[in-house]
């Protein structure tokens, strides 16, 4: 129950006021493991949930009742490898761009970031036909760039070279980890379903 009041107020704290939760957030000193259980896992068990039952609602081809799992487990998939190779890939990069290396940093800056993207695609999910509602998920940009600047190790130029190499690093990741992990888990589906 704690843990689930947690999760909200940092959702809406991130969303509200990002430069003070950006304060907050650096005070603390929690860890990777911290800020995984305690925020990213339950948001993405909610869009799993969600997609499940948006596909339950929503399915006009009378697929088999195992569909549903399948954007289920993508979605919780491409989410969470995003953030994991994202934050990896980030690390191994900026000290071409900033003397910083502080992979707990960069994972909670990409991980707070996608909140945004995390609300609209629990909607969406749900509700597919409201799919549009899904570009207010650059606001994620506006508070990645909010997180940098609370960072008192980056600055000046540095911060807007990180924040450019970020956002393009978790955009290309996201859409190249969706694109391979749909064609992975829809064939494998529609291989078993098709061979029973």
């Amino acid at each position: 129950m704690t843990d689930s009041i947690i999760t909200v107020k940092r959702l809406r704290n991130i969303l509200i006021q990002p430069l003070k939760e950006w304060e907050v957030i650096n005070l603390e000193n929690h860890t990777v493991k911290q800020v995984r259980s305690s925020f990213l896992l339950p948001l993405l068990v909610l869009i799993a949930i969600s997609a499940i039952a948006g596909s339950f609602i929503y399915n006009p081809r009378g697929l088999s009742f195992l569909y549903p799992l399948v954007p289920a487990v993508k979605h919780f998939l491409a989410l969470y490898l995003t953030i994991v190779l994202s934050s990896w890939a980030m690390n191994e990069i900026s000290l071409a761009i900033v003397p910083v290396k502080d992979y707990t940093f960069i994972y909670k800056l990409i991980t707070y970031s996608l909140s945004p993207f995390f609300v609209t695609l629990f909607i969406t999910r749900l509700i597919p036909e409201l799919d549009l509602i899904n570009i207010f998920g650059i606001y994620g940009g506006y508070i990645m760039f909010c997180g940098l600047r609370a960072y008192e190790k980056i600055s000046g130029q540095a911060l807007i070279r990180y924040f450019i190499v970020a956002l393009f690093t978790v955009i290309v990741f996201y859409f190249g980890i969706s694109w391979i992990i749909n064609s992975l888990i829809e064939g494998v589906y529609f291989a078993l379903t098709g061979s029973l």
